[in-house]
């Protein structure tokens, strides 16, 4: 081989390279924090007062976005109503660090987050009866660190039973 072959080698191999990282880095930049969102919930009654709470999050905009995945209490929390009335939330409450690139993802146009969370509706000292559990997403205020994602607030009700009193 002459080095004119050679070096037409070694340009196409750069080439390609520098193509090849161009396109990865160009795919990073495509994920917006400006996005539309959509919540989904779907209530599993479990035994006593547990609910299986599965939780879908889905990009229904145009464009891919980078958002928060659903954690519980830092961008997912639970409220529970009778009637109108807000109940007091007894149970646990986490701390966190601010949310890096982990715990984030990005969703091309109508994908789907999910997550499942099993909520206990002794967490708020229910006696036997029906009660509206409201989900919400939550990332307004969410902490982060090198990374920023969609901010939003979605809220979704469904109906849950309390079994027992507790």
């Amino acid at each position: 081989m002459n080095s004119r072959s050679m070096n037409l080698k070694a340009m196409l191999i750069i080439g390609i390279t520098i193509l090849f990282l161009g396109c990865l880095a160009q795919k990073e930049q495509e994920a917006s924090k400006e996005g539309i969102l959509r919540i989904g919930v779907k209530i599993e009654e479990k035994e006593g007062n547990k609910v299986l709470t599965k939780i879908f999050i889905k990009n229904v905009g145009n464009s891919t976005v980078r958002v928060a995945k659903p954690i519980y209490f830092v961008t997912l929390k639970f409220e529970l109503y009778k009637g109108n009335e807000s109940m007091k939330f007894r149970g646990p409450v986490p701390t966190y660090l601010p949310l890096t690139k982990e715990e984030t993802k990005v969703l091309k146009p109508r994908e789907t987050l999910e997550a499942e969370y099993i909520v206990d509706l002794c967490w708020w000292n229910v006696t036997k009866g029906e009660y509206t559990l409201a989900v919400i997403y939550d990332t307004i205020e969410t902490k982060s660190q090198g990374v920023d994602f969609v901010r939003q607030r979605l809220v979704i009700k469904q109906n849950v039973t309390a079994k027992e009193t507790c």
